[in-house]
């Protein structure tokens, strides 16, 4: 079981690795030859057909998975309902999320429009690729995905490329250019589905069905973790649409893309949590519905571990690198920009705390799943929701993207503190594993003086400083990390 959770996860993270290389390259690439202004809309595009893309998501990859996993329902059955009942779903909220846009001033002018009408194409096929990978999950068969989003990702940023760099190279063209970034992004997600349809259908026929009452049932369990996880991408990107209605219009698309973009760095990570848990979900189900806790507490928190250990090493090269890695990514707006108090390192430096109290709150939401408890994550959500929407309001006409950080970190630290307390009533913590933790912070708080002192007083170009300090503290910490583990492993 160890090691098909350890390969499945691997898999997953090697095709996050490469695609988080990807990605910031593609940031790069936005950054510098989109206009500031327009790469603020890029993300608040986004942002705002995220929300409306979770309406039809229902919470279903993870739905899916456990229910495949129970073995009580044929596969193909499940697939098969579940592309029916998102693809209907998308194809209604598509509408709506076009005609609320028309409605919105912030939002009301043709090139806005057209790329949410394109964004509205990827993400219908982002959810069928969502039901495929969900199959291949359940069933321990992610090695394919490896190369399946990595591909999609090179299609990806070849168009955006060719587009950005050789083709709409005149500055009267950066409207067109805009729009010809979301064209890519909807052929990279196509390749990427078409490949993973051809290999999934080896595991079982995938194709459209439709039982009515098998949608009412999917529908009825999903519901409540939907409404959940709905919420909680309110939480995550009310922030955004709240700076385009807060702030003047001219303001606004700086203050998102100065935001926007530590908030994408963020979002790269967080994805590994997601893939590490995902991966788990299979094995915390079986062993929740055979009543095995001791079992269930052991993956949990030697998980949650694995989990800290990679944002502390994250952390370490953030704040040892943090102004090398934006000037490297982004052009010298980000770090001094014209009318703007806060630049994107101060932003960063707090939504990078973010990250570890997601990773520990998310393996508690997925105990709960397994648990088939997924109702209290509406009630949750509901509280951390209201909580953000309100201080977000408050603290964004006096702080801009400031206060939608510091907001967005309150928030999530709320949900970890909320979901512990539930999970901490079957599932303790070991002396063992707070042990582990502690020693771990601490260690990687002498690393990060010792390396702190020495870039203090050893000049080096920015690149070099990274590619020849960071990987000799990563040698460091997996040193120190396998010793001091070494029980746990």
């Amino acid at each position: 079981m160890y090691k098909k959770i350890a390969s499945n996860t691997l898999f997953q993270i090697a095709s996050k690795a490469i695609t988080a290389f990807i990605s910031i390259f593609l940031i790069w690439i936005l950054t510098k030859y989109l206009p500031i202004e327009l790469y603020g809309s890029y993300n608040k595009v986004y942002s705002y057909l995220w929300i409306f893309a979770f309406l039809a998501d229902l919470g279903l990859y993870t739905i899916t998975i456990r229910e495949i996993s129970q073995k009580k329902v044929d596969p193909e059955k499940i697939i098969g309902n579940v592309l029916t009942l998102r693809t209907i779903l998308w194809l209604g909220i598509w509408i709506l999320a076009f005609w609320v846009a028309f409605l919105l001033p912030w939002y009301h002018d043709t090139l806005t429009l057209s790329a949410i009408f394109i964004v509205g194409a990827f993400t219908l096929v982002s959810l069928i690729n969502s039901s495929i990978l969900a199959l291949m999950q359940s069933q321990m068969k992610m090695e394919f995905s490896l190369l399946s989003v990595v591909a999609g990702k090179i299609l990806n940023i070849i168009l955006i490329a060719l587009f950005l760099i050789f083709i709409f190279t005149d500055p009267s063209e950066n409207s067109l250019a805009f729009i010809f970034v979301f064209i890519a992004w909807f052929f990279g997600i196509l390749l990427n589905t078409l490949m993973n349809y051809i290999y999934a259908k080896r595991l079982i026929p995938i194709k459209y069905r439709f039982d009515v009452e098998y949608i009412k049932h999917i529908f009825k369990i999903s519901l409540p973790y939907w409404v959940a996880l709905f919420l909680s991408v309110v939480y995550f990107k009310v922030d955004i649409i709240l700076l385009s209605l807060l702030e003047s219009p001219e303001k606004a698309d700086i203050s998102i893309a100065l935001y926007g973009l530590p908030m994408k760095i963020v979002e790269v990570l967080m994805v590994l949590g997601w893939f590490y848990l995902n991966s788990l979900l299979p094995s915390l189900t079986e062993k929740y519905s055979q009543k095995k806790y001791k079992e269930i507490s052991k993956i949990l928190w030697v998980s949650l571990k694995i989990l800290l250990s990679f944002w502390l090493f994250i952390f370490m090269i953030w704040n040892l690198f943090a102004t090398e890695i934006i000037s490297i990514i982004a052009t010298p707006e980000y770090l001094n920009p014209i009318g703007h108090i806060f630049n994107s390192v101060q932003a960063l430096n707090i939504v990078f705390w973010v990250l570890v109290f997601h990773f520990l709150s998310l393996g508690f939401i997925y105990m709960m799943i397994a648990a088939e408890k997924q109702s209290l994550l509406l009630w949750i959500n509901l509280i951390v929701t209201v909580i953000n929407i309100v201080w977000n309001i408050i603290l964004i006409p006096y702080f801009s993207f400031i206060g939608a950080a510091m907001v967005t970190l309150i928030s999530q630290v709320i949900l970890m503190c909320i979901s512990w307390v539930i999970v901490l009533r079957k599932i303790p913590i070991s002396w063992d594993i707070l042990k582990s933790f502690v020693f771990t912070f601490l260690y990687a708080g002498a690393i990060f003086i010792v390396f702190q002192n020495i870039l203090t007083h050893v000049q080096l170009g920015n690149i070099t400083r990274i590619v020849f300090i960071a990987p000799i503290i990563l040698l460091l910490y997996i040193a120190w990390e396998y010793f001091a583990s070494k029980k746990l492993l």
